[in-house]
């Protein structure tokens, strides 16, 4: 599962999970522990993708050297 696809499904879950009828003392505990998922998660991605070269910038032009 890509980093994406786990944020999308930890936001579901934590979107879900009041309705989830749960007692409060059980959210009170599941909830910080997604929030921290989602927040690991997020750092994972962001220092992923800030490592990786920028793809949209073309490469420069050079013209052909005749010899």
């Amino acid at each position: 599962m890509s980093r994406v696809t786990t944020l999308i499904f930890l936001g579901i879950l934590i979107a879900l999970s009041p309705f989830a009828g749960l007692p409060l003392y059980v959210l009170a505990w599941i909830l910080p522990v997604l929030g921290i998922m989602v927040i690991l998660t997020g750092i994972s991605l962001r220092a992923r993708r800030s490592g990786e070269a920028p793809s949209a910038a073309p490469a420069p032009y050079e013209p052909p050297q005749n010899q």
